[in-house]
């Protein structure tokens, strides 16, 4: 499964970059990287596993502090 996180109008670059620090445990250059690609290019590819539990606890932590999500099968 492949998570995306989507562009809004809604949060702030700050809240993006500490949301996937927080919930991804990203370093903060690279926190700031995807919020960046993001910005610019309506979407970026955060995470990438088949571990569906994993992915799926990821994505409910992301949209529960307001980030738009999507997420794809890797057997699409």
């Amino acid at each position: 499964m492949k998570l995306y996180i989507l562009n809004d109008n809604e949060n702030s670059f700050h809240h993006v970059i500490r949301s996937i620090q927080s919930y991804l445990n990203y370093p903060y250059t690279q926190c700031e990287s995807i919020a960046n690609i993001v910005h610019n290019n309506g979407q970026c590819m955060v995470k990438d596993t088949d571990d569906e539990v994993v992915i799926n606890e990821i994505y409910k932590k992301l949209v529960a502090s307001g980030l738009k999500l999507r997420m794809e099968s890797n057997y699409e």
